[in-house]
């Protein structure tokens, strides 16, 4: 049985941001990485929300509060600055239907730093978001590992 792969043998994972990380790596130092950069950690944070994941809320608001700390020492834009600050008012609710809107906007407002296949990427979490409910978490809080 060639081609098969042994029933204990691990899935592959899948990095969902590849095109994304791979512009954050291109980009020349200063506010244009940093601005892919938080897309990327915004991008993560707002996908951990989600199946598979769907992290407890304790833990997105401790991811959150780090990265508003973060973001508040980067070198962005102020137009992409204040849409990442709506997003993360987004995770401390939950709420992923403001949470679609906001990206909508934070990929506007990094428009010129984002190609092609990375906004490729972020369109696809906007339109996960977009088209899941928002619901309570039930899952207990588990030690919370950096994203």
């Amino acid at each position: 049985m060639l081609g098969q792969l042994p029933r204990f043998a691990l899935a592959t994972p899948v990095f969902r941001f590849r095109s994304l990380t791979a512009a954050a790596g291109r980009a020349a130092l200063g506010g244009d990485r940093e601005t892919l950069i938080a897309c990327l950690q915004l991008g993560r944070l707002c996908a951990g929300i989600l199946p598979p994941y769907e992290l407890s809320r304790e833990i997105t608001l401790e991811r959150t509060e780090n990265t508003k700390q973060w973001l508040s020492s980067v070198a962005v834009p102020s137009g992409v600055r204040s849409t990442a600050f709506g997003i993360l008012g987004g995770l401390t609710g939950h709420d992923r239907a403001r949470l679609a809107l906001a990206f909508e906007d934070l990929v506007k407002a990094a428009f010129a730093q984002l190609d092609e296949a990375a906004r490729a990427e972020l369109n696809g979490l906007i339109h996960e978001l977009a088209s899941s409910p928002t619901v309570g978490h039930t899952r207990p809080a588990t030690h919370s590992h950096s994203s």
